[in-house]
């Protein structure tokens, strides 16, 4: 992996659930942590292999290893516009076949329509 092209600001978010002031449980994302990634939009092609096989996968995202990350999660990726862009995180994040230690995968789909 080149790391010249981990260039786009991620941030990792956990949902936590706690109470208000009137003890009614809320949600609220936390950071879990904050790296940088090569962020990789799939091709045309790419997204109608997915779709054909009723996946939602838009993009890829490499970064360093981060012990803990999994498909409950939600990514934040700064530097694609003006505002930074929500993806929710399809399937486990896979480790690279060299060591399984150095770097993830993550498959990137469009953001749950519940977080809004």
């Amino acid at each position: 992996m080149n790391i010249g092209r981990m260039n786009k600001m991620v941030v990792i978010e956990s949902m936590q659930t706690g109470y208000d002031e009137y003890n009614y449980p809320t949600t609220t994302w936390a950071e879990f942590t904050r790296l940088y990634g090569d962020f990789q939009p799939l091709s045309s092609k790419d997204i109608v292999i997915a779709q054909a096989g009723n996946v939602d996968t838009r993009a890829r995202l490499i970064t360093h290893f981060v012990d803990g990350i999994d498909s409950t999660m939600r990514v934040k990726i700064y530097g694609l516009s003006n505002e930074p862009k929500l993806f929710s995180i399809d399937g486990d994040p896979q480790p690279d076949m060299k060591s399984n230690r150095e770097h993830l995968t993550f498959n990137l789909a469009p953001p749950l329509a519940e977080w809004n």
